[in-house]
C-alpha cells in the first residue's frame, strides 16, 4: 500500500493537482485578508466636524467588519441648526442610531436617524409631556483616506411627525429641510 501511495504522490498529475490546490488556498487567503482592515474601519469611535456642527459616535462592527451599528451624539450646533430648532417649538436632538455598510474597499454608505424634541418639565402639579418636534434622517456616503480618516458626503431630510406622532416619516411625506453637505471630514479616535 505505501508503494502505491508513493507513486500516486510521484505523479505528474498528483503533483499539479496539489500544486494547483495550494495555489488556490493562497489566492483566497490573500483575497480575504481585506476584511480585518475593514473591520478597523468601521469599529471604535469616530469624531467629525462640519462648520460649528461637531459630534462623537460609537461604530460597532459586526463580525464580517462588512456593517456597523451606529450611534452618535451632536456636541455643538450651528447658528443655522439652533434657529432651525427654534422655528419648529424644539430645544435639542435625541440620540442617534443608524449604521454604515462597507460598499467597497474604501467606501461605505449608511443611513442614520434621531429625533428634534421639544423637551417636557417635570412637576408634581402640571407635568408637561415632551414632544417629538421633527423626524431627522441622513444618508451618508464615506471614503476612507487613510486608516483612521474619512472625508462624507450627507444627505439631511427632516419631516414632521404625522398627527398619529409617528417615529418614522409618512410614506410619501415631504422634507421640510432637504440638506447636502460635502468634504465632511471624520476621524477615528485611537
Amino acid at each position: 500500500m505505501k508503494t502505491q501511495i508513493s507513486k500516486f504522490l510521484k505523479s505528474k498529475i498528483t503533483q499539479g493537482g496539489l500544486l494547483l490546490i495550494l495555489a488556490a488556498a493562497v489566492t483566497a487567503s490573500i483575497a480575504w485578508s481585506d476584511r480585518p482592515e475593514t473591520r478597523v474601519k468601521l469599529g471604535g469611535t469616530w469624531v467629525g466636524r462640519y462648520g460649528d456642527i461637531t459630534w462623537i459616535g460609537s461604530y460597532a462592527p459586526d463580525p464580517d467588519g462588512q456593517n456597523a451599528v451606529v450611534t452618535l451624539q451632536w456636541m455643538t450646533l450651528g447658528a443655522d441648526f439652533e434657529a432651525l430648532l427654534g422655528s419648529i417649538g424644539a430645544q435639542d436632538m435625541s440620540m442617534v442610531s443608524g449604521y454604515l455598510s462597507m460598499t467597497g474597499k474604501k467606501t461605505a454608505s449608511g443611513k442614520l436617524l434621531w429625533y428634534v424634541l421639544a423637551p417636557g418639565t417635570a412637576s408634581t402639579t402640571q407635568p408637561v409631556a415632551g414632544q417629538v418636534k421633527a423626524i431627522a434622517v441622513m444618508t451618508s456616503d464615506w471614503h476612507f483616506t487613510s486608516p483612521d480618516t474619512a472625508q462624507g458626503a450627507h444627505n439631511l431630510r427632516m419631516y414632521l411627525p404625522d398627527a398619529k406622532g409617528s417615529m418614522l416619516p409618512a410614506e410619501g411625506a415631504v422634507p421640510f429641510v432637504n440638506e447636502s453637505f460635502g468634504g465632511v471630514s471624520h476621524l477615528q479616535f485611537h
